[in-house]
């Protein structure tokens, strides 16, 4: 499979992603994230008691992503998501891990950093997979 610019790959798949270098979570100089991050502007949906909710990702990794989303959740709150990856989608249970408001934003959305809890095997076959063919990683 060739590479392509980002306008071929927007065009052929629909979203666009950017890798982002460097972005590591660091303590003490130490890395503390398990799995490396990626820009990702993709859609999720979430659940807590109710109907589903919508937000946006920011950026996505193995173990969990950062999400946009129209309320606040404190650290620990469990999730049932739905994460769209392009033309498929995977179901996980999730945790929040931090939450803030969003800076850029004014209408009043805000930031969760959401760990995986439970990803059924094909699902996380199916995340590595899409992370591998976009990513090169």
């Amino acid at each position: 499979m060739a590479l392509c610019g980002e306008q071929e790959f927007v065009e052929r798949w629909g979203f666009s992603i950017r890798h982002r270098s460097g972005a590591v979570a660091k303590k003490g100089g130490e890395e503390r994230r398990r799995h490396r991050r990626y820009d990702y502007a993709g859609t999720i949906k979430y659940r807590r008691l109710g109907p589903n909710t919508a937000g946006r990702i920011r950026n996505l990794s193995e173990g969990g992503l950062l999400a946009e989303l129209p309320e606040l959740m404190g650290p620990g709150s469990l999730l049932d998501v739905d994460v769209g990856l392009g033309d498929r989608s995977i179901h996980a249970e999730a945790e929040v891990v931090w939450s803030q408001a969003a800076a850029e934003t004014s209408g009043g959305s805000y930031l969760h950093g959401i760990k995986f809890t439970r990803l059924e095997l094909q699902d996380r076959l199916t995340l590595a997979v899409f992370i591998a063919k976009v990513y090169g990683g």
